[in-house]
């Protein structure tokens, strides 16, 4: 949250709270994460998704890089920086620019328009491929690569859940992927992907 704003020598600045662990990109710097740490992280991160999602807002830069973590090795989403926030008809209604993270933005995102219209599916993607990125210590390859050549084949190493968790979210088609946070998850908890996906569940009436 931002605590303070004010403006000193012609500039507007915010405070915020201080956040003095390094990032989750810091982190695994010296290798792959364990796998039950890695689930630990990318589910904190999935609440604060799901948390600004039920806002009609998208972060779209999830990556390790803007994971801080706390003293208390409790994972924190920053840098919404390019975000954009979408009408109840899910139409954007701000015009920050639309960035690209490499190996973790999908291909939507880098289409003029792509991602004009509110689907979770988009950070979805690049959650994915932050657990990718925590499980197997290696950039994930970029969304055109995974539509021409698929994912790497995943270390064996990891659980059914984890593999299927990061091949249902990074699928090259949005309409493909898991269509909440709340999806998601049930794929980490279970490894099981739905053959058939209806209209995405509303369920953000449980968040204050």
């Amino acid at each position: 949250p931002v605590i303070d704003v004010f403006e000193e020598n012609g500039t507007a600045y915010y405070v915020m709270k201080y956040v003095g662990g390094g990032s989750l990109g810091d982190k695994v710097k010296s290798g792959a994460l364990p796998e039950a740490d890695a689930v630990r992280y990318i589910r904190q991160v999935a609440s604060a998704l799901d948390f600004v999602h039920c806002r009609r807002m998208m972060h779209l830069d999830v990556k390790p890089a803007n994971v801080l973590l706390s003293d208390d090795n409790d994972a924190v989403l920053i840098d919404f920086g390019l975000a954009k926030q979408y009408d109840d008809a899910g139409e954007q209604t701000s015009t920050t620019p639309v960035g690209i993270s490499h190996g973790y933005a999908p291909m939507e995102q880098y289409k003029r328009g792509g991602v004009g219209t509110f689907s979770p599916a988009t950070d979805i993607y690049s959650l994915g491929a932050t657990l990718y990125k925590l499980v197997t210590g290696i950039t994930p390859p970029e969304a055109n690569d995974v539509a021409n050549d698929g994912l790497p084949e995943l270390p064996q190493h990891l659980s059914s859940n984890v593999r299927a968790a990061i091949e249902a979210a990074m699928q090259f088609r949005l309409k493909d992927r898991p269509q909440s946070i709340g999806e998601f998850l049930e794929i980490v908890e279970s490894g099981k992907v739905k053959d058939e996906r209806g209209e995405m569940k509303d369920d953000c009436d449980r968040i204050d």
